[in-house]
């Protein structure tokens, strides 16, 4: 019966320890809960920002380094417009992509027409230039029918149209004769007054110098 009293006094001291440790277990948790609340939310936004801006950057520098990979693969190349009596032929540089086919790029730009204000256009705006195929260095171009249904005719009209094409072709190395085709047929004229049946060759006479 001696010992009851020592029992009763430890087990006493064993649930305030335990009742103090739940206690700050308890309290530990809330602070933990808060700080997670107040400043955990914030640190992870900042980190999605910081990942945001990282692959912006990379997109941006991929997109200048494809610009700059274009600009480095890009050509000259020249096309010959109409001065303004439609007599003799005038030069224009222009820098376009490099590809397989520069002969079909440089009749595009002939037909996108000049950029100089004193330069005129040789070819009808609605035609297409439908192929370019070269054999023995003569240019087979294919033009769509607009060439001629919507050429605006007259004899120095047509014959700046011809010498356009042919000295804008003749300008590779490859090309030493054009074949004009509309359709993927030879037409003998495009307005009437020029034979265009056969290959043609380069005429330096008609390059203003």
């Amino acid at each position: 019966m001696k010992g009851t009293p020592v029992k009763k006094t430890v087990a006493s001291f064993l649930i305030v320890a335990l009742v103090s440790l739940l206690a700050i277990l308890v309290t530990g948790c809330e602070k933990e809960a808060q700080r997670s609340a107040s400043g955990g939310g914030t640190q992870k936004y900042n980190v999605a920002t910081e990942d945001a801006d990282e692959v912006k950057d990379e997109a941006e520098a991929a997109k200048n380094k494809a610009a700059s990979d274009t600009s480095a693969q890009a050509v000259d190349i020249v096309a010959y417009f109409s001065d303004d009596q439609a007599e003799f032929l005038v030069a224009e540089t222009r820098h376009v992509a490099s590809t397989d086919n520069l002969a079909m790029a440089a009749i595009e730009e002939l037909i996108k027409g000049p950029q100089e204000k004193s330069h005129y256009a040789t070819i009808p705006s609605e035609t297409s230039v439908l192929g370019i195929e070269i054999k023995d260095r003569i240019a087979y171009v294919n033009f769509s029918k607009e060439l001629i249904d919507k050429h605006w005719g007259g004899s120095a009209g047509e014959l700046m149209t011809i010498t356009s094409i042919v000295s804008t072709l003749t300008e590779f190395d490859d090309i030493q004769k054009v074949q004009i085709l509309v359709e993927g047929k030879v037409v003998e004229t495009i307005a009437g007054h020029s034979d265009v049946s056969k290959p043609l060759a380069r005429d330096d006479t008609k390059i203003k110098k």
